[in-house]
């Protein structure tokens, strides 16, 4: 199966076996997904039981939703234990995403729209963690469009001084 326009497109919210609209109105969305991911997930879907419109992306074998508490305790716990991480838990991967998006340089807004919120705020407040080597390299950008360090001698102590 190809997925010619490389995006999932989230119509519907499924919580513990039933099928309703999202949340939010900014939780209705197409979110885009990496050239990597294509062909693995065209794989996938084109194994699926259920060939209608209400064409799920991942399944059980009987073409109905997968349970997230299932998935939590059967697979992500377990492997969070094996790899030292027994915290691991939906809210942790949506942490990470949000946070490693806005790593990789994404906008707040961007992060927002991945997951789905209606607010900002939440997405700020609650989704993402700061960097500590992010931040020191955007005081240091900073300090570069500030100061025009690149046009200034640099003394010792990395203080700009001017060049006579």
């Amino acid at each position: 199966m190809e997925l010619p326009f490389r995006q999932i497109r989230i119509e519907q919210a499924n919580y513990r076996g039933i099928f309703g609209t999202p949340k939010t109105k900014g939780s209705k969305r197409s979110l885009p997904i990496p050239k990597g991911l294509v062909a693995p997930l065209a794989r996938v879907c084109g194994h699926r039981a259920r060939t209608d419109d209400e064409r799920l992306v991942f399944q059980s074998r009987h073409g109905n939703p997968l349970s997230d508490s299932n998935l939590l305790h059967q697979h992500l716990k377990p492997t969070g234990l094996k790899i030292g991480v027994p915290w691991v838990n939906w809210h942790t991967l949506m942490r990470t995403h949000a946070t490693l998006l806005q790593a990789a340089g994404a906008s707040l807004r961007d992060a927002q729209v991945q997951l789905g919120h209606s607010k900002m705020s939440t997405t700020l407040e609650l989704y993402t963690v700061p960097f500590p080597a992010q931040l020191r390299e955007a005081v240091e950008n900073l300090s570069q469009l500030v100061t025009n360090a690149d046009e200034f001698g640099q003394i010792a102590g990395g203080t700009p001084t001017t060049v006579q």
